[in-house]
């Protein structure tokens, strides 16, 4: 007879006959040591592109800050003894380049002789695509005093642009409509007559003055309040009325206090003597500033 077929161990009859055993996941084990790098390389290569696409987004973040902004040098502002401050309602971005051509249309709206004008500051406003704009202007040559008279034309185009008696006009296709006007600072200070009075070489002599912690700001904006109280206070009659003139000293309309000069006027002719003393009379017996409210007006 013949031999038989000799048989095969038990455990490698198992192997062959079950597709699923550990024979067959050693042979895979390189397949899957192999994906599990692969997917180790794909993890890490999308953590280090996220990486640099965060630190790219921050550094332009970061630039564009920086680039679109502008302030002169301390030196320049520290001579600029009258500043100005006014919004565009334009991006920092698309100024930025425009600074000699602001400068030139500021220069042409209030400009005087032995003066020239500077931008200070072009900083982002608080309020999105508007520009907060800060200029001075400065003598020239800078080792010299602007002239007396020239000071004073300048100081008075500049109340006219703060109390919109008159407006600034820039190139309205590069920086549209200035807004929001403000003297920051003028040497020798800035007085302000607001608006339903007459001119100051018109106004009669001042009667009386007093001090309010307000600026010259919340005067303008409340001044017919401020008319009417003191009206009352003085207890004038139908035919008399009150003017008034505004100062701060420090030429600023944002920085308090402010003096208020008041003058008593008759539709009927000059106040008579008896007049004058009973005025006299009840604003020295008036406690704090003529009763004014001190919600609006701050004695």
């Amino acid at each position: 007879m013949g031999k038989s077929q000799p048989q095969l161990p038990l455990h490698n009859n198992q192997q062959l006959q079950n597709p699923n055993g550990s024979l067959l996941f050693l042979q895979c084990y390189p397949r899957i040591a192999q994906l599990c790098s692969f997917k180790f390389k794909c993890v890490f290569i999308l953590l280090l592109s996220v990486s640099v696409s965060l630190f790219s987004v921050f550094s332009i973040f970061h630039f564009h800050h920086a680039k679109f902004e502008f302030d002169a040098n301390d030196s320049i502002k520290s001579c600029a003894t009258v500043q100005a401050y006014f919004k565009l309602g334009r991006p920092v971005s698309s100024l930025i380049n425009q600074i000699k051509r602001l400068e030139y249309d500021i220069n042409d709206e209030i400009g005087v002789p032995g003066a020239q004008v500077v931008i200070l500051s072009i900083h982002e406003c608080d309020t999105s695509n508007w520009t907060d704009v800060v200029f001075g202007v400065l003598s020239n040559p800078m080792n010299t005093p602007i002239n007396p008279v020239s000071l004073s034309i300048l100081r008075s185009s500049l109340v006219d642009l703060f109390t919109q008696s008159s407006n600034l006009t820039l190139t309205k296709s590069i920086f549209g409509v200035p807004s929001c006007f403000e003297i920051l600072k003028f040497s020798g200070g800035i007085t302000v007559i607001p608006k339903l009075s007459p001119p100051a070489w018109m106004l009669p002599q001042v009667l009386f003055s007093f001090t309010l912690h307000n600026n010259l700001h919340d005067i303008e904006d409340n001044f017919l309040e401020l008319h009417n109280q003191l009206k009352s206070g003085l207890q004038l009659m139908p035919y008399e009325s009150v003017f008034v003139q505004v100062t701060n000293e420090a030429g600023s309309t944002l920085d308090p206090p402010v003096t208020v000069q008041a003058s008593v006027v008759s539709t009927i002719g000059n106040l008579e003597s008896q007049r004058l003393k009973e005025l006299a009379y009840q604003i020295n017996g008036s406690s704090e500033n003529l009763g004014l409210n001190n919600s609006v007006f701050d004695s």
